[in-house]
């Protein structure tokens, strides 16, 4: 058994701080977690001499107070909220600091840039990870201040593939790289005058013969994200030589691997068009011919 106080917030206009009531009852559980208010004894049946005794032990009283003072605080500053809301206890420094003004704020995260930094840096993987309502909420920001908020990301995204690369520049595994990219696939879409949008990594764009043996799979599956057009991408780790040995002086022609690759390209590109349809054919949302753009990743 238990005893619970269950308060109730309520428009009281002939005393507005008079705003919480409520009502003490005995609960019993009824399984693991959940509790049932026990029944209860109307005072009319009570006999002369018979009464009932509520007794708080100080440390009881004191859990009261605190809770109750609380909710006269809600009310004071949200009345009564239409509909359901939550709302929740934090320690009072981080209150303190969520009600600073933008320039107090300001000044205070200029004093503490490091953190700052640490600090945005976890609520950007909230952000990503939470609600569609709460991303709407930040698309309410100020027109004029959206293309700042997005050319930081757009930094930060692009420093982030910059120190991967310089500590990983002397991997020669294709594999590697190939993982890399497709975690970091925006970095493909920086060698583009328009936005590419990855399909999907190692994707089969046919040549398959009856054997089963001879099909093509490039690297990166891509598309215009505009009008949907068929991209293919290919990758070389960045210890691949772009130039073979000097042909005559000063003059060099490109490596084996590099007209390779490019010959590779233009033989996938080949077996996509011929084959386009039959590949294609499960796509929900299907994808633009045309004249399929080859890139070559370095």
């Amino acid at each position: 058994m238990r005893l619970v106080f269950l308060p109730t917030l309520v428009d009281n206009p002939t005393a507005t701080d008079a705003c919480v009531r409520g009502q003490f009852v005995y609960q019993r559980k009824v399984k693991t977690t959940e509790w049932a208010t026990a029944g209860t004894v109307p005072l009319s049946s009570l006999k002369a001499g018979e009464g009932f005794k509520l007794e708080l032990h100080s440390a009881e009283l004191l859990a009261l107070l605190r809770q109750l003072g609380g909710l006269y605080r809600i009310y004071r500053q949200h009345g009564i909220p239409p509909g359901e809301t939550r709302f929740v206890r934090m320690e009072a420094t981080l209150a303190r600091f969520l009600a600073l003004g933008e320039s107090d704020l300001r000044n205070f995260l200029e004093s503490h840039s490091t953190e700052a930094a640490t600090t945005l840096l976890k609520l950007l993987k909230w952000l990503a990870t939470s609600p569609k309502s709460t991303a709407l909420r930040l698309a309410a920001m100020p027109p004029e201040e959206l293309p700042k908020l997005t050319a930081l990301l757009g930094l930060m995204a692009v420093k982030d593939a910059l120190s991967h690369w310089e500590q990983n520049e002397t991997n020669t595994s294709e594999e590697f790289w190939q993982d890399a990219l497709s975690k970091r696939s925006y970095v493909l879409s920086q060698v583009f005058a328009y936005p590419v949008v990855v399909i999907r990594p190692k994707a089969y764009v046919g040549g398959k013969q009856v054997s089963n043996t001879g099909g093509n799979v490039v690297d990166f599956l891509a598309a215009a994200e505009s009008t949907d057009a068929v991209v293919l991408i290919e990758i070389k780790t960045p210890q691949t030589k772009l130039l073979g040995p000097e042909y005559r002086s000063g003059v060099f022609p490109l490596s084996v691997s590099l007209s390779g690759a490019i010959a590779q390209a233009l033989r996938y590109r080949q077996s996509l068009m011929r084959e386009f349809n039959s590949i294609m054919a499960e796509r929900s949302k299907p994808l633009t011919l045309g004249e399929p753009r080859c890139l070559r990743r370095y």
